[in-house]
């Protein structure tokens, strides 16, 4: 039997919501944002926010 997976929000550990990662995208592309301040302001890593602002975590969120 499978398991879902905890992706995102549901995650025990997840700092972000699916909210969250839409409105951190949209900040970046305005280029008013580097992505160490949006990590700041949404307290996470630079790394963590970096592999979201690629769509390399949080794939499920577009």
């Amino acid at each position: 039997m499978s398991h879902p997976r905890n992706l995102g929000a549901r995650h025990h550990a997840s700092k972000m919501t699916t909210a969250k990662v839409r409105q951190a995208r949209k900040s970046y592309a305005t280029g008013r944002w580097t992505i160490a301040g949006l990590a700041v302001k949404y307290g996470i890593s630079s790394p963590s926010m970096s592999a979201i602002l690629k769509h390399q975590s949080w794939k499920h969120v577009t």
